[in-house]
């Protein structure tokens, strides 16, 4: 089951680059046809229609070009 929603959310969500300001890191990304921009604080269900419901970003890393997304206890590495 947990391989099931793995896959599908590697399938579901495209890390398609990042935007730096000075305050803030973003990850561009397109989840089911909706393209936008998830922070360090983006939690789907909550605050971002981005990431299925109860996912949430770990980790930013334009540098390393690496977003990290922790889903049903297993975290999940989205690399550009």
């Amino acid at each position: 089951k947990g391989d099931l929603k793995a896959n599908k959310l590697y399938l579901d969500l495209k890390l398609t680059g990042f935007l730096n300001t000075e305050i803030k890191k973003y990850a561009i990304v397109i989840y089911l046809d909706k393209k936008g921009t998830l922070e360090e604080e983006s939690e789907g269900g909550l605050n971002t229609n981005l990431l299925p419901n109860g996912a949430k970003v770990i980790k930013i890393d334009p540098k390393n070009k690496i977003l990290i997304i922790t889903f049903d206890n297993n975290n999940f590495i989205f690399e550009l």
